[in-house]
């Protein structure tokens, strides 16, 4: 069932991320994610979201078609995956990589849905969170909105991972506060 805390913004990106839609397709694709919201409500949502620049909205007779901007603003699982990315050169080793980072920061165990927000599907070597670190770890995320499903064991990773932490950190950072042009750009001095 859905949380009104949870975060409106994301789950109406995350269905246009899919394709362009209505104003009547969003709202299908909402119910079919349990979303209770009144059609009204949605418009708003959407009109306000296009306002920001979020959103693209284009008026094709008789409906308003929304599509995400490519302007938007990244969230932060998007920023920590893309910096995930550009800081291992292995694929497989790049959900462990997001689970340490948001484990780190969070400092409790990650959900395999946490790791998927980051845009990554693989599997997060480590040890599972024993019951009573998952019920601790799933009473954190229920009180934000987050609707766990009982089949999702978070991971504790148990490798060291400081130093790729640190470069992830820095790369989001840098992204999210666009601060590019303040770094030194490296140049080769030995052959």
């Amino acid at each position: 069932m859905f949380s009104p805390k949870k975060d409106m913004r994301e789950l109406i990106i995350e269905v246009l991320r899919k394709d362009s839609a209505s104003i009547s397709g969003v709202h299908r694709e909402l119910e079919a994610k349990g979303v209770k919201l009144h059609r009204l409500e949605l418009t708003g949502y959407l009109k306000a979201l296009a306002d920001i620049g979020m959103l693209k909205e284009k008026d094709i007779r008789p409906a308003k078609v929304f599509s995400v901007s490519s302007l938007r603003e990244k969230s932060f699982h998007e920023l920590l995956g893309e910096a995930c990315s550009a800081v291992s050169d292995f694929p497989g080793e790049r959900p462990t990589l997001a689970a340490y980072c948001l484990q780190t920061l969070f400092k409790r165990p990650i959900f395999d849905m946490e790791v998927r927000r980051c845009g990554f599907d693989g599997l997060v070597r480590g040890r599972k969170a024993t019951s009573e670190e998952r019920s601790e770890a799933k009473a954190t995320l229920v009180r934000q909105g987050y609707k766990i499903p009982n089949s999702d064991v978070p991971t504790i990773v148990e490798e060291d991972l400081q130093e790729q932490y640190m470069k992830v950190l820095g790369y989001v950072i840098v992204e999210r506060f666009m601060l590019g042009q303040h770094v030194r750009e490296t140049t080769q001095t030995k052959l």
